[in-house]
């Protein structure tokens, strides 16, 4: 992988139209907190893969005192790492690096080379990766963890689970009261399957 060819990564500030997806909250100017509350600093920028869409890490401007460091300083944190509060406007960091916050490496603000960043992935302790095209598939860039832990909706009973798919069929788990419809291949017939609640129990028609 080399350092000077994968410069993909930006600011969101400086992409043209590219915004928040609507429905998630905009989480730059957000504080950062450790698991047991404690403020370690602020959100100001979000870094952005463009070619795939996706949050990669936030930009957090850290607290020098609460991290007991001489300077002011940019850290860049993965995405996956942390998910928004229930109730106000902040973001909890759920996975610390073992060598604590202070001491990653720090963020520049000029372009982010691949050398560089995977010194941010050994120092979060992600799996090493051969394949260039795994290179996210660590589970500290998912970001679907960031908004869908928040007030614990991935635990209630309407949590929409993701398809899994086989050799031969793929399985769509439903929430209640949802319908998908399915056609036959080479065939104009539709077959609608819903779920609804009836008390305590689910029926499919």
């Amino acid at each position: 992988m080399g350092k000077d060819k994968d410069l993909r990564l930006v600011r969101l500030e400086e992409l043209k139209g590219f915004k928040i997806a609507d429905g998630d909250p905009d989480i730059r100017g957000w504080e950062v907190r450790t698991p047991d509350d404690r403020k370690v600093g602020k959100v100001e920028e979000l870094i952005v893969d463009p070619a795939e869409r996706r949050v990669r890490y936030m930009e957090v401007k850290v607290d020098r005192k609460a991290l007991a460091i001489d300077d002011d300083r940019h850290i860049l944190i993965p995405i996956g790492t942390a998910r928004l509060k229930e109730d106000g406007h902040d973001v909890l960091i759920e996975r610390l690096p073992a060598r604590g916050l202070a001491g990653v490496p720090a963020y520049k603000r000029g372009p982010i080379t691949r050398e560089y960043e995977t010194s941010l992935r050994d120092y979060y302790g992600a799996s090493a990766v051969d394949v260039p095209d795994d290179y996210y598939k660590d589970e500290i860039y998912d970001d679907t963890k960031l908004y869908s832990q928040r007030g614990d909706v991935a635990d209630s009973d309407d949590a929409i689970a993701a398809p899994r798919i086989g050799d031969n069929e793929v399985t769509l788990p439903l929430t209640a009261d949802q319908e998908i419809v399915v056609r036959k291949p080479s065939s104009n017939e539709e077959i609608t399957i819903k779920k609804t609640r009836t008390g305590d129990e689910e029926a499919r028609d």
